[in-house]
């Protein structure tokens, strides 16, 4: 089972070809691991939406104990994912990368309005802009909310919006060729590797920047970036969030994985009343936890 393309979430190898997973999970396996895919189903296994980026998924394993995958999940609607919904279920295995308290994202709506006001201004007196975000995931949510803006994008975000558009996603997908500096234009990329030189010329040259990432909650994130500014805009849950599906789900067990695994183990224990448990290296069944 995959539950999205995140490549932390992708094997490294296959021992074979079959994968639950959704088509858009698939042809990015084939886009990021170069692997040809072959879904399948089990009877046992039931796929949710997890919200989290375009064909993420959770899966709910029926059986003597019904146990519910989180993978990386939101439930926060945004404009190209539906949130994530809790379900009943007896073992929960949740993510819990934002798994302390002061991680409480802003409404959505209302970040990305303040996103476009930014990028209007600066439009509207000439002036281009540098997008820093996650080249699958956070980029297409931007490119989704503010397609009308004279947007352009690495080459990597553009065959990813590319791939989304041939499962009916409407993405803007204009790759980034030569930069009239008379004309304004916001560029969105990763900005790693051979695309810092790029990055470094548009500084040069005025361009103002901007990261989106969960972790522009923290004070030192704007000055570690090197940015003009840090929008809290993530694909995740946040606190709040987690503990609520949590609750919702009223699990029997809760073992929690990625990011802040123990201390939010910690919260569900003592907040929820519920067992809970971080699963930690080189433990990879749900027996070694018993």
């Amino acid at each position: 089972m995959i539950s999205h393309a995140h490549t932390d979430h992708l094997p490294t190898s296959f021992r074979h070809n079959s994968v639950i997973c959704s088509s858009i999970t698939r042809d990015f396996v084939k886009v990021r691991r170069g692997k040809d895919v072959e879904i399948c189903s089990d009877e046992r296994v039931k796929i949710l939406d997890a919200g989290h980026i375009a064909g993420s998924s959770m899966f709910l394993i029926k059986g003597e104990e019904d146990i519910l995958y989180t993978g990386d999940y939101c439930t926060r609607d945004k404009h190209q994912t539906k949130a994530a919904k809790p379900h009943k279920c007896d073992v929960l295995i949740t993510e819990a990368t934002y798994g302390k308290p002061h991680y409480v994202f802003p409404d959505h709506d209302e970040i990305m309005s303040i996103i476009r006001d930014w990028l209007q201004d600066i439009s509207h007196r000439g002036g281009s802009a540098v997008l820093f975000a996650y080249p699958l995931g956070k980029s297409q949510e931007l490119a989704a909310a503010l397609k009308d803006l004279p947007l352009a994008f690495h080459s990597n975000i553009s065959e990813n919006n590319l791939v989304l558009r041939k499962h009916g996603y409407d993405l803007p997908a204009k790759e980034f060729g030569e930069w009239n500096r008379s004309e304004p234009m916001i560029y969105v990329t990763s900005g790693y590797g051979k695309d810092i030189a790029r990055v470094e010329l548009l500084r040069k040259h005025g361009a103002k920047t901007a990261a989106f990432s969960g972790w522009a909650l923290d004070k030192e994130f704007l000055r570690s970036s090197r940015v003009d500014e840090a929008f809290p805009v993530s694909d995740h849950c946040g606190f709040d969030e987690l503990k609520e599906f949590v609750r919702k789900c009223s699990p029997k067990k809760v073992f929690t994985t990625h990011g802040f695994a123990k201390e939010f183990a910690s919260h569900v224990r003592r907040e929820l009343g519920i067992d809970a448990q971080p699963m930690v290296a080189r433990q990879r069944t749900l027996d070694h936890f018993c």
